[in-house]
């Protein structure tokens, strides 16, 4: 076939054409989801031929057949198992227009208000943590690309000061997020470099911990060079010390990064701020927005207190990033194919405010209280830590000892997720014992939702139980 049958493919939709029907069909059939999850059938082909090609309604029509009706419907109150709220209706205009220019965020050639776009929202975001007008950063693609570049300043800050790789080491807890350990093995340093601080059972840090590993470690002649304060673990949400992680830093010459990844939106709340005051501090601050501020995925954050921290980001080349374009986009951005996502993180911005955030942050930290709280009044169930954030990390208890209690609690989470229309969660194992774990930042979810998800909890479980034979050993 010649070029010319392919040209109407590129040609913009029409309000009376079939394709536009078609596609309203299917955006219709996303929003209008009614279970968290329908399992897909295993019979469900996706397999690609060699065949010709096939209309573009044919196309749309089977992505809602094979795509659309088994997806995790993140707008259903029901959908609790991950940081995966479900993207505002703005966000996802913003997608479609993204889509449509197709602007790579990489030179001002190719995208001339990308680099503008990306430094305002940048700029708000680090007015959001305190950072003062020296500030900067880069959007990326989410926390461990953040915590990689946040690793690789730091290290190149070390090498500066003729430390060598063999005698550095990175300090965090138990609880941080596994992309450190994939950030020392990119970088050379290897796992050994990553000294986890223990935290207690709820998963918190015993005050002094931190400085003491780093003691420890200058003791065997190895110097912490990072220091990763989690600001959101993602067990359960919790918030630890950043003053702790900043003063102990300072003590070594060390660089500390918070990785608020998940509880930067503490910084979007007048009530809840508080408790990130100290992150004005830190050297580095990574925070995610399609974890906290509703923008679908995928748009991540890095943002540095000093100005001239990313520098070793910084490369040119003859053909793009040329020294004397200013405005390029991917001037220090690891990346160079890079969607223009700044922009609907910017429209998404422009449609909330403050006061729009405020109250959605609100919603979810004051929903996860309330159902930690309701949970604790149960006989059967076990919170792990009362919640920082708007993450509740519970556990169904049927007293048959820990090894019984964690197959239930296991084969429980996964059963559900094969269940149409029954709660998702996720789970995770904190010393050893295996806890349900749910997040709560729908904003269609409300606390009559509460006696649902328990009920639903406690009735799988006790069949979990019974196939065990958890009944005959429990009287």
């Amino acid at each position: 076939m010649s070029i010319e049958n392919y040209r109407e493919s590129f040609r913009p939709l029409h309000s009376s054409s079939v394709e536009v029907a078609h596609l309203h069909e299917l955006l219709g059939q996303v929003y209008g989801l009614s279970a968290p999850l329908t399992t897909p059938s295993e019979h469900v082909d996706f397999e690609l031929s060699d065949e010709n090609s096939a209309p573009l309604a044919e196309v749309v029509e089977e992505v809602g057949r094979k795509v659309v009706r088994y997806a995790v419907n993140n707008r259903h109150p029901l959908a609790m198992a991950h940081m995966h709220p479900p993207p505002s209706t703005v966000s996802v205009l913003g997608d479609a227009v993204i889509g449509a220019l197709n602007q790579c965020a990489f030179i001002w050639e190719e995208a001339p208000a990308a680099a503008l776009i990306e430094r305002e929202v940048v700029r708000w975001l680090c007015r959001r943590v305190g950072f003062g007008e020296q500030a900067t950063g880069l959007l990326t693609s989410g926390g461990t690309m953040s915590n990689l570049l946040a690793a690789y300043l730091a290290l190149t800050r070390a090498r500066e000061h003729s430390h060598v790789p063999s005698d550095l080491c990175v300090i965090a807890s138990d609880q941080a997020h596994f992309s450190l350990q994939k950030a020392v093995s990119l970088l050379g340093l290897g796992q050994g470099a990553l000294v986890r601080v223990e935290t207690d059972a709820q998963g918190r840090l015993l005050p002094g911990a931190v400085r003491e590993a780093a003691l420890r470690q200058a003791g065997a002649g190895r110097f912490p060079f990072l220091f990763v304060c989690t600001a959101g673990t993602t067990n359960a949400g919790s918030i630890e010390p950043s003053e702790e992680f900043v003063e102990t830093a300072a003590l070594f010459g060390g660089w500390c990064h918070v990785d608020a990844a998940h509880g930067g939106m503490l910084c979007l709340s007048p009530r809840h701020r508080a408790a990130a005051e100290a992150w004005r501090t830190a050297d580095s601050i990574s925070w995610d927005p399609h974890k906290s501020m509703y923008v679908s995925y995928a748009v991540g954050a890095l943002l540095l207190r000093d100005r001239d921290a990313d520098a070793a980001l910084e490369f040119h080349s003859e053909y793009a990033l040329k020294d004397d374009e200013c405005l390029d986009a991917g001037n220090r951005h690891f990346e160079g194919s890079r969607r223009f996502d700044a922009l609907k993180l910017w429209m998404t911005i422009r449609h909330f405010g403050t006061s729009g955030y405020a109250a959605l942050v609100d919603h979810g930290i004051d929903l996860s209280r309330a159902f930690a709280l309701k949970l604790s009044r149960c006989n059967d169930f076990e919170v792990l830590t009362d919640p920082d954030t708007n993450i509740v990390c519970f556990r169904y208890r049927r007293g048959c000892g820990d090894e019984v209690d964690n197959r239930v609690n296991t084969e429980t989470q996964r059963s559900l997720f094969r269940m149409t229309g029954r709660p998702l969660l996720s789970s995770t194992k904190v010393r050893g014992s295996v806890y349900l774990r749910a997040v709560l930042g729908n904003p269609f979810l409300a606390e009559k939702d509460f006696d649902h998800v328990i009920a639903a909890v406690r009735d799988e479980a006790g069949k979990q139980a019974a196939g065990l034979g958890a009944n005959r050993e429990c009287p």
